[in-house]
């Protein structure tokens, strides 16, 4: 089992790899690597250290955020180890398609440290709750403050970043009305049984019906659970706000190293406009969402940076760097912690 997960792990890095390799050689093609490298040599370290600082402090808050769900549904688990099975996550988001690989090893890191897993799914379900709440409630703010200037710099493809928002909404508004309505059950096996009626679908439809009462009862008693804790809802979002503030802030800094001219209104703008290019491409199938992620980074801020190309293609190679490989980078330390102690 351990030499599966390990040869997995392997092929998914190697898998990173190539889509790096991809990504650059596109970049590349397309601007002038003279520039790029010129505009490398003028940048201020500092900044980008403050830059890496910001989100070790992200990920400080938001782990912060799950171990506040954890003990506040009133299972005990050492710091140490809730704050590296919530650091594992950056390494398998970032190493596998849709960022879909976190969750799977976190729940069975949980399980190994004796969590249930009624209590496993009921931690990592409201933790994803939290954030998909706060994080598109903070995109919808900014889509409504920056609206026209999004529409204008994205004009034709204005249609993809639609795409991500409209997902990112139905997910957490689903999520919202399993959690609330009691009798949500009863819905989505009206649902299955429609689907069963489908000959080569009946007997899996039958299986999943019998799984969702249980899944969705055993979510809404863990969810109402956490719903009667508000100073843990409460402080939990507030961390989730927080961490995505610093998380979304790195691009500032980054144009700051690479002495472009910006006002601290500006900072604003930069902290909506990376939410869209960070959260509103997950929905493309390769691990980091690499090639979609970068391409709307560099469409939605060449409003800000304009006239300096190789500037603006520098300035995402950054970012990138700091947010998705040195993220990934402090991710896998904290899996070797998870596997040091034990788990």
């Amino acid at each position: 089992m351990q030499e599966t997960k390990k040869t997995n792990i392997v092929k998914n890095l190697f898998f990173v790899f190539i889509s790096l390799v991809l990504v650059l050689v596109v970049v590349f093609s397309l601007n002038d690597i003279g520039e790029i490298y010129n505009a490398l040599k003028g940048v201020n370290l500092l900044y980008v250290f403050v830059g890496m600082g910001l989100l070790l402090l992200y990920m400080i808050t938001t782990n912060l955020s799950l171990h506040f769900i954890t003990t506040g549904l009133g299972i005990k688990l050492h710091m140490i180890d809730s704050m590296a099975i919530g650091s594992s996550e950056y390494f398998f988001n970032a190493i596998t398609p849709f960022s879909s690989g976190g969750q799977p090893f976190q729940a069975y890191f949980y399980m190994k440290k004796g969590v249930s897993g009624d209590n496993t799914m009921a931690i990592l379900m409201s933790n994803f709750i939290i954030y998909q709440v706060v994080m598109t409630t903070m995109s919808t703010i900014g889509l409504i403050l920056y609206y026209d200037r999004v529409r204008v710099v994205l004009d034709n493809y204005f249609f993809f970043i639609l795409i991500g928002y409209i997902m990112n909404l139905s997910i957490m508004v689903l999520l919202v009305l399993i959690s609330t309505i009691p009798q949500f059950e009863k819905l989505l096996n009206l649902v299955l049984r429609g689907l069963g009626k489908i000959k080569f679908l009946k007997k899996t439809m039958e299986k999943a019906e019998k799984k969702t009462v249980a899944f969705v009862t055993n979510f809404q008693i863990s969810m109402g659970l956490l719903f009667k804790r508000k100073r843990v809802l409460i402080g939990a979002s507030l961390l989730r706000i927080a961490g995505l503030i610093l998380l979304n802030s790195i691009p500032y800094v980054i144009f700051l190293a690479l002495g472009v001219n910006l006002s601290p209104s500006d900072l604003v703008f930069v902290i909506a406009m990376t939410l869209f290019a960070s959260t509103f491409m997950l929905w493309i199938p390769t691990p980091g969402a690499t090639g979609g992620t970068e391409w709307a980074f560099t469409v939605i801020f060449s409003s800000l940076i304009t006239g300096a190309t190789a500037v603006l293609v520098t300035s995402m190679l950054i970012w990138r760097f700091v947010t998705y490989y040195f993220g990934m980078l402090v991710g896998f330390a904290s899996y070797i912690v998870v596997r040091k102690r034990g788990i």
